[in-house]
Order: C-alpha cells, then sequence, then structure tokens
C-alpha cells in the first residue's frame, strides 16, 4: 500500500534504502510514483530517487518497463537510469538528479527567452533521434516531463507511454496532454518518428509563446501572431512540425534539427565554419554568406534582411533575440579580418566608438564574432541616408541643410572632445531618423580595418574618396579639421546634389581641391546667403590651418552667418549704435 503522507513516504523509503541512500526531501507523489532527491552513500553524488510502493502488479510492472526503456538509452537530453530495483513492497529506480524545473512552470512565468527556445530545441530533437535509432518512439511529450536548466537546456524524465511500454500500461490510464500528442497517437496508433516530431514542435510552441497549441492541427495559430519576435525561421520549422498528416511532417528528429540548424545554426558546427573561412571568403555569393552569417549568429540574431554592402562587408536589419528588439548589424568581410592587426584595431576603435552618447551619434551596442566572421551591432534608424534622400528627392532646402550642419558639427563636437576622429564622413554614413534627425554612423571604424594607409581611412563606393580632405588624399596625419572639411564637403552636396570637388581618379579629386576654387554655391541655389557660404568655403580651405579649429567654432560661426544672412543689410558704421539699441533696459 502506498503511504499517505509525506512523513510516511520518507520514512518507509529511508528504511528500504538507508543503507546506500540519504534522502533529502520528498521533490513529489502522486498515487503511482513518489520522487525524492537523495545522496549515494557510496559515489558520493547527487541522485533522483524514484519510488513505487505496490498497490497492484500492473502498476508495478509498468513502473518496471518505463524504466527499461531509460535504461536502454544513453543521452544527456534523456534522464539517465543508474539502478533498479524491489525490497519488499517498494520499487526503486535511481537515476541522475538534474537541477532544474518542469519547462510548464518555466512557461507560466511567461514565454521562454528565444535563444533558451533555441538551445531546447536541439537538446530535445538531439534526444528524441537517440530514442529513434534504439527502436523507442517516446510518442507523448509534454512540457511537465521536460526539465530545463536556466541556459535551456532539456532533459526528458518521462517514458510512461512510449512504444516499449505499451505492452505494460493498465487498462484505463489515459495520458494527460492529449494535444501535445500527435493525432495518430490520440487515435491509438502506435507512432512513429514522425509522431514524435509533432511533439517536439507543440512543446517547442509552447515555449516560444506561452500558449498550448490546439488539438486540432489546422487551427494552430503562427507564432509570430502571438509573439511578434519570434523567429521566421522557427516558426516556419514548427508550423511544418505541427501538421496533421504526418507524411507532410518531418520525417525524423534530425531533419527537422537539421533544418533548424541550416537557418538558426548549431554550435558544433562552429569550429567547421572556422576552419573553412579562409577557403570560402573570397567566392561567397550573397547567398552563401547569408546562410554562413545565419549560422553563426546562432541563438544571438535573427537576420532579416540586408541593408546595404561595401567593401567592408554587409548591413543587415536583425532582431536581437535576448532583448527582443531591431538592431543593425554589420559584418566584415572574411579577407579584411585575416591579419589579426586589423582585428585588434577594430575592436580597439568599436570600444572607443561604443563609449560615445549623444543624440545624433548611432550607439554601437555590441562587438562580437564566431565562426570566422567578426560584426558589431548598432542602432537601427528607420530612415535613409543623406545619399539615397538626395537621389529621390533632389538638394535639400536651405533648413534641412542647415539643420544636418548644426547637428552634424554637435555631434561631432562630442566625439572630438572624447579624442575620436571619424575619418569617413560622407553622405552614406548620414542617417536621418523620421522625424529628421541626424544620425552619424560608422564612428572610427575604417581607420580600423584600413588602418592609417590608403586615403586616410576615407572610404567611397565610387573607388574615389570625393568627400575625403586633402591631407587623407595625401596619407597625411589628420585631425578633427579632416572631419570638419568633410562635413563642409557634405554640405555642399545636401545643398547642390554633387560633391564640391569631382573627379574620376584621387589625383584628380585632390589637384582641384588644391585651388580652393569652390562651386559658386549662390549661383545655383539663390536662397543660400552669402555670409554662409563664406563660412562654408572656409571650412573647405585646403590649409589646414586655415580651416576653424574646432566644431564648436565652425558651429558658431555658422550661427552668426545665418543671423547676418536674414538681417537686413545696413551700414557699418551703423552697426555699434544697432547694438546699444538692442540692449535691455535697466
Amino acid at each position: 500500500m502506498t503511504p499517505a503522507e509525506p512523513a510516511e513516504l520518507f520514512h518507509a523509503t529511508e528504511t528500504a534504502l538507508g543503507s546506500r541512500f540519504r534522502l533529502e526531501r520528498l521533490v513529489a507523489a502522486n498515487t503511482e510514483r513518489v520522487l525524492f532527491v537523495g545522496q549515494d552513500l557510496i559515489l558520493n553524488r547527487r541522485v533522483s530517487v524514484r519510488v513505487n510502493f505496490y498497490s497492484s502488479d500492473a502498476l508495478r510492472a509498468w513502473f518496471l518497463k518505463e524504466a527499461e526503456a531509460l535504461a536502454r538509452l544513453d543521452h544527456p537530453a534523456i534522464r539517465h537510469v543508474y539502478d533498479v530495483g524491489i525490497v519488499g513492497e517498494l520499487a526503486y529506480r535511481i537515476g541522475n538528479w538534474i537541477e532544474g524545473e518542469g519547462l510548464h512552470e518555466a512557461v507560466a512565468r511567461g514565454p521562454r527567452p528565444i535563444p533558451d527556445v533555441h538551445n531546447l530545441a536541439r537538446f530535445l530533437l538531439n534526444g528524441l533521434e537517440h530514442a529513434h535509432t534504439r527502436g523507442i518512439v517516446v510518442r507523448r511529450l509534454v512540457p511537465s516531463g521536460l526539465l530545463v536548466s536556466p541556459g535551456g537546456r532539456g532533459t526528458l524524465t518521462d517514458l510512461r507511454f512510449c512504444s516499449l511500454t505499451l505492452p505494460a500500461i493498465p487498462p484505463g490510464e489515459r495520458p494527460g496532454g492529449l494535444h501535445f500528442m500527435a493525432p495518430e497517437v490520440r487515435d491509438g496508433q502506435i507512432g512513429d518518428p514522425a509522431s514524435d516530431v509533432y511533439g517536439a514542435g507543440a512543446v517547442l510552441y509552447h515555449a516560444i509563446t506561452g500558449v498550448e497549441p490546439s488539438a486540432v492541427p489546422a487551427e494552430i495559430v503562427p507564432p509570430t501572431q502571438l509573439r511578434a519576435a519570434c523567429p521566421h525561421a522557427l516558426e516556419r520549422v514548427l508550423m511544418r512540425a505541427l501538421r496533421e498528416v504526418p507524411g507532410k511532417r518531418y520525417l525524423t528528429a534530425t531533419e527537422m534539427l537539421e533544418d533548424f540548424a541550416s537557418e538558426a545554426g548549431d554550435h558544433s558546427t562552429a569550429m567547421l565554419l572556422e576552419e573553412t573561412a579562409s577557403a570560402t571568403g573570397s567566392g561567397d555569393t550573397a547567398r552563401q554568406w547569408e546562410k554562413r552569417l545565419r549560422r553563426a549568429l546562432g541563438d544571438d540574431y535573427e537576420l532579416l534582411n540586408e541593408l546595404g554592402a561595401g567593401g567592408f562587408g554587409r548591413v543587415y536589419r536583425v532582431r536581437d533575440l535576448h532583448l527582443e528588439r531591431i538592431v543593425a548589424l554589420k559584418v566584415l568581410h572574411p579577407l579584411l579580418i585575416q591579419d589579426p592587426a586589423v582585428v585588434e584595431r577594430f575592436r580597439r576603435e568599436a570600444q572607443l566608438a561604443g563609449r560615445l552618447n549623444h543624440p545624433h551619434l548611432v550607439s554601437i551596442y555590441e562587438i562580437s564574432g564566431r565562426a570566422g566572421l567578426l560584426w558589431y551591432t548598432m542602432e537601427f534608424v528607420e530612415g535613409p541616408n543623406l545619399a539615397q534622400l538626395v537621389e529621390t528627392e533632389g538638394p535639400l532646402p536651405l533648413p534641412r541643410m542647415l539643420r544636418l550642419m548644426r547637428e552634424g558639427l554637435g555631434a561631432l563636437a562630442h566625439a572630438h572632445g572624447t579624442g575620436l576622429v571619424h575619418r569617413d564622413i560622407k553622405p552614406e554614413n548620414l542617417l536621418f531618423e523620421r522625424n529628421g534627425s541626424l544620425r552619424i554612423t560608422d564612428f572610427g571604424l575604417a581607420i580600423a580595418v584600413r588602418g592609417q594607409g590608403l586615403f586616410g581611412g576615407a572610404t567611397s563606393q565610387s573607388g574615389t574618396p570625393r568627400f575625403a580632405s586633402p591631407e587623407q588624399l595625401l596619407g597625411e596625419r589628420v585631425d578633427g579639421r579632416s572631419d570638419l572639411y568633410s562635413l563642409a564637403a557634405v554640405g555642399y552636396f545636401a545643398l547642390l546634389g554633387r560633391p564640391p570637388f569631382e573627379g574620376n581618379t584621387p589625383v584628380q579629386v585632390l589637384a582641384r581641391q588644391t585651388t580652393n576654387a569652390t562651386p559658386d554655391l549662390r549661383a545655383a541655389r539663390p536662397d543660400v546667403g552669402e555670409e554662409v557660404e563664406k563660412v562654408l568655403r572656409r571650412a573647405l580651405r585646403a590649409d589646414v590651418s586655415a580651416r576653424y579649429p574646432t566644431a564648436g567654432e565652425f558651429l558658431s560661426a555658422l550661427n552668426r552667418a545665418v543671423k547676418r544672412d536674414v538681417r537686413p543689410h545696413e551700414p557699418a558704421w551703423l552697426s555699434p549704435f544697432a547694438r546699444l539699441l538692442k540692449r535691455p533696459k535697466s
């Protein structure tokens, strides 16, 4: 007979097993079985002690048959069985103790973190494939039968209704959690590996959404409708696994795992990808690149779409699966990071840029890498860059260009104050929020990749850096005044739709720069005042010492010029009297 009170259960078990195991506490109990956590006194390790007090021959045979099924399997995703025995009216099963909680308990607090669900999928599907190769179909996977660790590692603990135990299941026993079981198993069939694919899909669906799947497969709501951050690749895999007809699902757990890993990655593939990085880096097509990146990003980011490409690599819109937010991710081309010096410079400059905190600078969140790839993530800016804006809308109105200059100079003043120089100010690196606010991106990263060599870090999609300062094109040492030159050149571009000094080669651009012959801005844009044009011309002087020494002085000069341009012209001798008249009365 099964003792009724916890104290009785504890005493009866300790009496039977106390010479070998010291019980610590009772974990769970029902009419069929009792679970303790204890200590193996000989091997000095923590163990689980599962006990069946005799109530009927049928329940005892079922308990022992499940122990046999577990003992046939040896996989980290399935609870181990160390020993099984009978002492008097007590049958026991000793297994490994797993620190964790039932998946149902974890989900009760809310849908699980997406990286944890990815990890659970890998463990669960690997464990199922192991069972299938040994002739066991689990048939019933329910959240309460899965223990999960804080990192998402899952362990299957319940095989009571598996294919091996079927002959021993007492008549009248009905499993709970039917909506987690494949339709054919609910109908009384033995099932096959595709049935467990359905069960795996059901528990993973529950983990990612926090909602139990409908018992009718056709009525299961796609996960992204319940949790927008759910990766589309995971949704696609789960919805295929949850199809009603077995032949339309994945036929094996391995097939499901391979499809999932092809999108979300598998940490076991990282070393292989590392070894093949140099072999494939130079010839990657866009499709190969994207597939490789998806696997490398793994549980950290979901790749959504490409935003652009250049000499450094590619930029993508991705979802941070830990914080569930959209960010931009720039991944460097593998050929660039084969040089350890480049990697070291890149990390150093990214760390410096990551310390900047200004409303008109794009913040860098993280620098990371895996499998022969190196990337960094940053704020995602919804709007276009300046080059795209001018291409679609034409040159900017003067007020918008002045706002661009003011916000840009404010951001550069902040960055230069920390000792960081951008070195690659150009229209493509000036992004706009939906409200028109400027955000400067890629701060200091050009020099990190290219070093102090060709063009001092300046870049261009055309191959000719048309916004770089003369000292950059000459390969000389640069400081913040080089950024101010580039921003003034961008100002001309915003007003005219073309850079102030054009040329097909760096030599041609440099030759025009050294003449200081800027385009006649007011002839093309009569709305631009004479004083504003003077300020821009000074900022574009080829002689570094002739420019504004700081972004703050450039900004002050621009603001003064705007005021002078809008004020009616007055004789110079009248200015002192005008200022006296404007003084407040005491």
